[in-house]
């Protein structure tokens, strides 16, 4: 990919996290029309009716939707910024590792009844659906691709 057209690319991903990421509410909703559309009513109510309130307020399946596209859009930006599979495949790894442990502390939460895992389940998805992975994995994949040199 050419230099500009790369760079122009990378303006436009960080202007539409930040805008999205600054004002989420008409996305959700949005989402939760989509998914309302789609879904039976019954299906609906039972997906509702298993969500816990410590976790989210608003439609599960919407806010998982958000969440991988946040997430996409955040990877297509690390791929932009640092361009290899291998480095792609390492910011994709920590993300997947990331969102099995916040499965691992749903779980724990719904099947041992652990009412503490879910605030912090809630904190890791929100650490994980923001600017904050780009921010620190960037950097960490740049310096894991040029070591520093050794001094004698």
């Amino acid at each position: 990919m050419r230099p500009l057209l790369r760079y122009a690319a990378v303006a436009a991903l960080v202007a539409v996290l930040f805008a999205v990421g600054t004002d989420a509410e008409p996305v959700h909703m949005a989402l939760t029309r989509l998914w309302d559309a789609m879904l039976p009513a019954g299906l609906r109510a039972l997906l509702h009716q298993g969500t816990s309130p410590e976790l989210t307020r608003k439609s599960l399946p919407a806010m998982l939707t958000y969440g991988l596209l946040y997430c996409g859009l955040c990877l297509a930006l690390i791929g932009l910024l640092r361009g290899t599979r291998r480095r792609l495949g390492w910011a994709l790894a920590v993300y997947g590792l990331g969102f099995l442990v916040c499965g691992l502390l749903l779980g724990l939460g719904v099947l041992a009844h652990q009412s503490w895992a879910y605030p912090l389940a809630r904190r890791l998805i929100d650490g994980l659906v923001s600017p904050l992975p780009v921010v620190g994995l960037v950097p960490l994949l740049y310096w894991y691709e040029h070591p520093a040199p050794h001094s004698p």
